[in-house]
């Protein structure tokens, strides 16, 4: 019997544990998504500034999520947005149109590949 309670803790315990970092990552994945849309229009009407600053914010965000949502997910994903999320800081600051454009659709891609792959199905799981 005390085993059983054990179990059944144990795994209680990891199903919260799921769950809230599951919910945090797609907090974290919305928020870059809406900052993705935000910077796209902003390239588009050459407000270089304020896309910068929006962009140095973003890198700013990830880095500071990477340390909790790193224990749930895979490394690699988190630094391609982060190596990505860099280049386009760049791309910002020396108002370069085309590639901070196709660099947030690389964000947008990225950002939505880890929310699917992230989240708990049967075909992700098997």
């Amino acid at each position: 019997m005390k085993n059983t309670i054990i179990s059944l803790l144990i795994f209680l315990i990891l199903f919260g544990f799921i769950f809230r970092s599951h919910n945090t990552l797609l907090t974290i994945c919305g928020s870059i998504s809406e900052k993705c849309e935000t910077l796209e229009d902003l390239i588009k009407d050459d407000n270089w500034n304020k896309s910068y600053e929006l962009a140095v914010e973003l890198k700013d965000q990830i880095e500071e999520s990477f340390e909790y949502i790193s224990v749930y997910m895979n490394h690699q994903d988190l630094d391609i947005l982060t190596n990505e999320i860099l280049r386009l800081s760049q791309y910002t600051k020396y108002k370069n149109k085309s590639e901070a454009l196709a660099s947030i659709h690389v964000i947008k891609y990225s950002n939505k590949s880890i929310q699917s792959l992230q989240t708990p199905t049967i075909q992700n799981i098997f």
